[in-house]
C-alpha cells in the first residue's frame, strides 16, 4: 500500500511539474510566434491574359529577402491593368481569427452575378508558424469580421426581395462554424438607414472611380461636387498653374503624405448627410469629414472638413 501511496504521490508531482514547464512553453511558443509572424512582408503580382486583363493574382510573403510563402487565386472577373493599381489587393494586418497575431486576406474581386459582393481569399497563422489557407473563407460574400464578440458575419442576396445575414465563429481547428442565419428585407424599411447606405455607396463609387484616374482630374471632380465646394477648392489651392487648379489633393490627405501608398480606406456613414472618409497610407492617416446634398436621385458633395491629418 506504501508503494502505491508512493507512486501515485510521485504521478502528481510529475504531472504538476509538467503542467507548469506546458504552460512556459505555451508563452514561449506565443512570443516566438508573433515575433516569425512579424518578419513577414508581402507583395502581389498578376497572370495576364492576351487581351492584357488580369486574371489571376499571385501574393508572395517575404522573409529574410526570401520567398516563404506564396498562394495563387484566380480573379472573380478580369480586371484591366489601368485599374488594378490603386485597388488594396492585400491585407496583411487583419486578424481574422481573433488570436491577436495578423493574419492575410487576398481580394479576389466583385462577384456581380444577381448581386453585388466582394470575395476574398483567407489565411490564417497557425501555432506552426506558417499561413493556412481557410478554404470557406472564399464562400463567404461580404465577409466582416466583429472583434467584440468574436464572429464572423456573410451578407448576400438570397432573392429579389430578401438578404440573408450568415454568422460564423471560429472552432478550435481553426475552421467556421454557423451558428446564426437571419433574413431581411433587400429593401431598407428604415428611411434614415437607407439614406445612411445610399450616401455610404455614392462616396463608395465615387472614391472607387477616381482611383482608376489620375488625382488632379478636375473634370471627373467637377460633376459630384457643388458649386459652394468647386468655389472653397478654388480658393484653397494656392499654387501658380495655368488653366482651372482645384486642391482636389483635400479629399486624401492635408499638408503633406504619399496618395499613391494606399493602403486602406474605410467608408462610414455617420447619418443621411455626412460620410467619414478614413485614408490608411503607409506613412500617413488622413480623415475627412464629407456633407453630402441630394441632387435629383443622386447626390451632390457639398463641403468637406479634415478630421485626422498626422504622420506615423
Amino acid at each position: 500500500m506504501r508503494r502505491i501511496i508512493i507512486v501515485i504521490s510521485a504521478l502528481m508531482m510529475l504531472m504538476a511539474c509538467g503542467g507548469k514547464k506546458a504552460q512556459g512553453e505555451s508563452d514561449n511558443a506565443v512570443s516566438d510566434s508573433i515575433t516569425e509572424r512579424q518578419q513577414y512582408r508581402f507583395e502581389c503580382q498578376f497572370i495576364k491574359t492576351e487581351n492584357e486583363e488580369y486574371d489571376s493574382i499571385v501574393v508572395k510573403g517575404y522573409k529574410d529577402g526570401k520567398v516563404a510563402f506564396e498562394c495563387r487565386h484566380q480573379l472573380i472577373d478580369y480586371v484591366p491593368a489601368e485599374h488594378a493599381a490603386g485597388m488594396p489587393w492585400i491585407n496583411d494586418t487583419v486578424d481574422i481569427n481573433f488570436d491577436g497575431i495578423p493574419d492575410l486576406q487576398v481580394y479576389l474581386g466583385c462577384y456581380t452575378r444577381g448581386q453585388v459582393a466582394e470575395l476574398y481569399a483567407g489565411y490564417v497563422w497557425t501555432p506552426q508558424q506558417k499561413f493556412e489557407e481557410v478554404e470557406e473563407w472564399k464562400d463567404l460574400f461580404n465577409p466582416e469580421i466583429h472583434p467584440e464578440d468574436k464572429t464572423v458575419t456573410a451578407n448576400y442576396r438570397s432573392d429579389a426581395n430578401e438578404r440573408t445575414y450568415d454568422t460564423y465563429k471560429w472552432t478550435d481547428e481553426n475552421k467556421l462554424e454557423l451558428i446564426s442565419t437571419r433574413k431581411e428585407p433587400f429593401f431598407c424599411v428604415d428611411p434614415q438607414e437607407q439614406e445612411m447606405v445610399a450616401v455610404s455607396a455614392f462616396v463608395e463609387e465615387f472614391y472607387k472611380e477616381w482611383d482608376k484616374k489620375d488625382l488632379l482630374d478636375y473634370g471627373y471632380v467637377k460633376q459630384y461636387i457643388t458649386p459652394n465646394l468647386l468655389k472653397y477648392l478654388a480658393d484653397e489651392y494656392d499654387y501658380d498653374c495655368e488653366g482651372e487648379c482645384l486642391a482636389t489633393w483635400k479629399f486624401f490627405y492635408e499638408g503633406g503624405g504619399d496618395v499613391s501608398g494606399l493602403k486602406s480606406r474605410q467608408i462610414t456613414a455617420r447619418d443621411g448627410n455626412h460620410v467619414l472618409v478614413e485614408n490608411n497610407y503607409e506613412n500617413y492617416e488622413y480623415d475627412v469629414l464629407l456633407t453630402l446634398v441630394k441632387d435629383g436621385d443622386t447626390f451632390k458633395i457639398d463641403s468637406l472638413k479634415q478630421e485626422k491629418s498626422e504622420y506615423k
